[in-house]
């Protein structure tokens, strides 16, 4: 499994915050693309001018359904719940139990290996979804979380999904890092937003050193660990 590390240094001359998102996954429903955004996975606040903040994590992800939900820019994805899965090993997770009851939720999934597309994760949404119809009303969200900087798995990446059909879901080694003060799970538009891409692309063991310079520009290097 593949093991990152990022480095963020602070060229500038006063305290700066961060937040790091991986790039969206690619997702698809029956060959066709689905909307994915990308979500706060690691916050890096106050991060002071040559002092470098420095984070490991894995290529490790898991599943994430969250509901009553909605995805949205600027909305924080709360209280998803998870079910680890391997991309490499093609793990299909079938969601078979979503009920919201005066408000405590409940959940059951199955996980088979070797159902999903080559490099893929799948999620099957078998099971009714609770609440009820409109765009004014929360519904369900899937997507995947990743554990940096944290003891718990957070959002990552998410989209609105539909009852009985199944996502076949891509993760990408490539992440962003934005300057600006967010909690973990608020979903952003990286389309609006500057900052520095990270593409663990082809490395197995790499450390990236992302500097952020006082005219505000960015530029990463990479090394093999």
């Amino acid at each position: 499994m593949a093991v990152w590390t990022i480095e963020i240094v602070n060229g500038g001359a006063k305290a700066r915050s961060y937040a790091l998102l991986p790039a969206p996954p690619d997702v698809t429903l029956d060959g066709a693309p689905v909307a994915v955004w990308p979500a706060v996975c690691a916050p890096f606040d106050y991060v002071e001018p040559n002092e470098p903040r420095t984070t490991t994590f894995s290529e490790a992800v898991q599943a994430l359904i969250a509901f009553p939900a909605k995805v949205e820019v600027d909305r924080v994805i709360k209280g998803p719940f998870t079910a680890p899965v391997n991309p490499l090993a093609r793990d299909l997770v079938t969601i078979t139990h979503m009920d919201d009851h005066g408000g405590v939720r409940d959940f059951a999934h199955d996980l088979a290996s070797g159902a999903a597309e080559p490099g893929h994760f799948a999620i099957r949404t078998k099971a009714d979804f609770p609440g009820g119809d409109g765009p004014e009303v929360d519904g369900v969200v899937l997507g995947m979380t990743k554990q940096i900087d944290s003891n718990e798995p957070v959002p990552a990446a998410v989209f609105t999904a539909r009852p009985h059909v199944t996502y076949q879901i891509r993760p990408r080694p490539v992440f962003h890092l934005v300057e600006g003060r967010y909690v973990r799970g608020k979903v952003l538009d990286l389309s609006a937003r500057g900052g520095a891409v990270i593409d663990f692309t082809g490395r197995e063991r790499a450390k990236a050193t992302v500097v952020h310079a006082a005219d505000g520009g960015f530029s990463v290097s990479y090394e093999a660990i």
